[in-house]
């Protein structure tokens, strides 16, 4: 087959990146073009996700410092994507948490969307988003998200099939654009994050991208408040903007930036545990985590209800405060959960296989209902 897949961006080795990547490998034997708002990726992202191929890319490209910049430029984005005119196509497969599914193409070739999420800052995280935005309660920015929820919806109406990264985000689809979903959960690399059964260290970790959302600095507040429990931060972003002066006079929180997969995967396989505190709509890191036999201490919303079995697996806390995190530390403390083998079973229900597997199937028989024009027996509605 001839097939387009379509990424908002290719900018960090994440979550999305990464399912754009297990798509590329179920139809690797097809001949497959890639497109972007923009790609940064280096050799190595570029080899074991890209897997080669390049990007066709928008003129966001030239951008100069894009990859720290691109979320200013949301309002321009469903411009430049409906500059992607997709034609001569068997399917076009988005991958989308932005804007990917909003290119133009024929109307009669097969349109599937991978929905990481509708957009956040214009629908379920609209206060979040505008809280922290300068503009956040003007007119021009409720006018700016009206007129972009009627961009996301009419762009969501050219889709024939949406598939939703988790149950969360079957709902969510549901809401804002009125469409039912199919539900593949996101591919995991459980091999790669081996069950450690052995003893742990003495740490809690924080991985992750450092923006906003994520939460990072209240999960900092907390353990300043726990002198006696040592907290290990992996990772970065733009959203890391004072952390260095917040960790001052605290050396039991220790920030060691940006590591490569085989470090992360050490010291997530010897952490106490690992804590997630954003509102997640699948959360892959907290699936790996537990994939290496650590248990999680995670926020009770969206994704991780679907993937940590509390009490088992980890610890759901309700709110995102620094009381619920100290508290979740503290159960934690007194009743550990260290039936490693049995946390590291409940990932493998989320591996990269079982992924290819169904998305492989869906796609199948989405084509052949679609040349038959018949309704593909996953949709219900």
């Amino acid at each position: 087959m001839k097939i387009a897949v379509v990424q908002d961006w290719f900018n960090a080795n994440g979550g999305a990146e990464k399912v754009a990547g297990e798509i590329l490998t179920v139809f690797d034997k097809d001949d497959v073009t890639v497109y972007a708002l923009f790609n940064k990726f280096g050799p190595e992202a570029t080899a074991s996700i890209l897997k080669g191929k390049s990007v066709q890319v928008s003129l966001l490209q030239y951008v100069p410092f894009i990859a720290r910049f691109y979320r200013y430029f949301l309002p321009f984005m469903p411009w430049m994507m409906g500059r992607f005119r997709l034609s001569g196509y068997d399917v076009i497969i988005a991958a989308s948490h932005a804007v990917a599914k909003g290119f133009r193409s024929d109307p009669f070739i097969l349109n599937i969307c991978y929905c990481h999420t509708p957009l956040r800052p214009i629908w379920d995280m609209y206060d979040d988003y505008a809280a922290t935005h300068s503009l956040g309660h003007s007119f021009i920015y409720r006018s700016f998200v009206g007129w972009l929820r009627r961009w996301d919806v009419k762009s969501a109406g050219k889709v024939h099939y949406f598939i939703a990264n988790s149950h969360h985000i079957r709902q969510r689809i549901k809401k804002s654009y009125d469409r039912d979903a199919v539900v593949i959960y996101p591919p995991v690399r459980t091999e790669k994050f081996a069950l450690n059964a052995g003893a742990r260290k003495d740490y809690y970790m924080c991985p992750g991208r450092f923006v906003p959302y994520k939460k990072i600095d209240m999960v900092i507040r907390a353990f300043q408040q726990m002198p006696d429990k040592k907290l290990i931060l992996l990772g970065e972003g733009w959203g890391a903007s004072g952390f260095d002066e917040m960790l001052k006079g605290h050396p039991n929180i220790e920030w060691l930036g940006y590591r490569e997969d085989a470090e992360v995967i050490k010291y997530m396989q010897e952490a106490r545990a690992c804590i997630f505190a954003a509102k997640e709509d699948f959360g892959i890191m907290c699936v790996e985590a537990q994939a290496c036999g650590t248990p999680v201490l995670a926020l009770d919303y969206g994704g991780y209800r679907e993937t940590v079995v509390d009490g088992k697996t980890g610890y759901l806390f309700a709110e995102q405060t620094e009381e619920s995190v100290i508290a979740a530390v503290n159960k934690m403390e007194t009743n550990p959960l260290t039936d490693n083998v049995a946390i590291r079973a409940n990932a493998l229900r989320f591996s990269d296989e079982r992924f290819r597997q169904e998305f492989s199937a869906f796609v199948t028989q989405a084509v052949a209902a679609h040349a038959a024009g018949t309704v593909h027996p996953f949709q219900t509605s």
